[in-house]
């Protein structure tokens, strides 16, 4: 993994056999990240992806393995439990050029992954909402 922080972004790589959800986890640790946008593309070999059911309040996860080109993945980070906790919906293209996607919970990098974090001088906080199962972004907590 390598980053530099260029004033308000964060410009990453990730190398073969990286986790991408860990390392964007472990630079926003290092680098004090509250509150930013992230977006990338790259490569994988193993990825859990999945979507949210509602009548159950959980996420149904499925991984997938194989030569994949990981077409955008975009999301946010903001804090849960007072680290930095990213959130990120990733699109893929197989080995078919057949394109899927959904809530990533972890992908294992192939060859490599350009990252960028945008980062907001704020924090953002999420809290547990009952009624959906899930940490949401308290937006008007905004210090």
């Amino acid at each position: 993994m390598e980053y530099k922080r260029i004033d308000d972004k964060i410009v990453f790589r990730l190398e073969m056999g990286e986790a991408l959800m860990e390392s964007t986890q472990k630079i926003a640790a290092l680098e004090n990240v509250e509150l930013a946008s992230i977006s990338g593309i790259g490569a994988c070999d193993k990825i859990e992806i999945g979507y949210l059911d509602l009548s159950k309040k959980e996420y149904v996860f499925k991984t997938f393995s194989g030569n994949m080109e990981i077409l955008q993945s975009t999301g946010n980070i903001t804090l849960k439990d007072g680290k930095p906790f990213p959130h990120i919906h990733i699109s893929v293209a197989n080995e078919e050029c057949k394109s899927f996607g959904g809530h990533l919970n972890e992908a294992t990098i192939s060859a490599t992954f350009e990252g960028v974090m945008t980062i907001m001088d704020h924090e953002i906080h999420r809290e547990f909402n009952e009624d959906l199962g899930l940490a949401l972004m308290n937006v008007c907590g905004i210090k």
